[in-house]
């Protein structure tokens, strides 16, 4: 529960999730699309392919973010013992701070893993022949654009403004990436 009350308190880490999260989906959404475009239907090649990415992104956001946080806060522990004139360690603004950057770290790295994961559930469903290989692009498709409405919509009530439109920008970011990605298919530059 320490998580979430640090979500609700902390805007860094509410911008790290919901980053992350945003460049997970993406990131899902190119793989599926382009596995669609090249007429690779085997759900298995779709998992291994955002399974790598996943796991890459998932331990560059934790390190990187664990390393870029527990910096500044060294810098502002640093800052803070020059003007109290006394050393801060051992003490408990150091003991928060190293908390902190451990959480930042793991909310950067882990929103944007766990959401990847969620968004392939359907091709290990077709996988293990529950439900057909094209339908775990549709469901998958599907998923993804609901993450992107609601990351859109809890981005609009952070905003405290336009909720729906929020989610529907969000969304047109996704059907962006699949413009993109489909014309490069009729150039035939990939």
């Amino acid at each position: 529960m320490l998580f979430l009350e640090l979500i609700k308190k902390n805007d860094i880490i509410r911008r790290y999730i919901v980053m992350n999260s945003f460049d997970g989906v993406l990131t899902i959404l190119g793989i599926v699309i382009a596995m669609l475009v090249a007429g690779a239907l085997e759900p298995r090649i779709v998992i291994i392919s955002a399974v790598g990415v996943i796991i890459a992104t998932g331990v560059s956001g934790i390190w990187g973010g664990y390393s870029a946080e527990k910096a500044e806060r060294k810098r502002s522990i640093k800052v803070l013992e020059k003007h109290l004139l006394r050393n801060l360690s051992k003490t408990n603004i150091e003991e928060e701070y190293k908390k902190m950057s451990l959480m930042m770290g793991l909310a950067n790295g882990l929103s944007s893993t766990i959401v990847s994961f969620i968004l392939i559930i359907p091709f290990f469903l077709a996988q293990l022949n529950l439900i057909e290989k094209m339908q775990a692009y549709y469901f998958s498709i599907l998923l993804i654009v609901f993450s992107l409405f609601v990351l859109g919509y809890f981005i609009g009530s952070i905003a405290k403004e336009r909720h729906l439109q929020h989610g529907i920008e969000m969304i047109g970011a996704g059907v962006l990436v699949g413009i993109i990605i489909y014309l490069f298919e009729l150039i035939k530059v990939i």
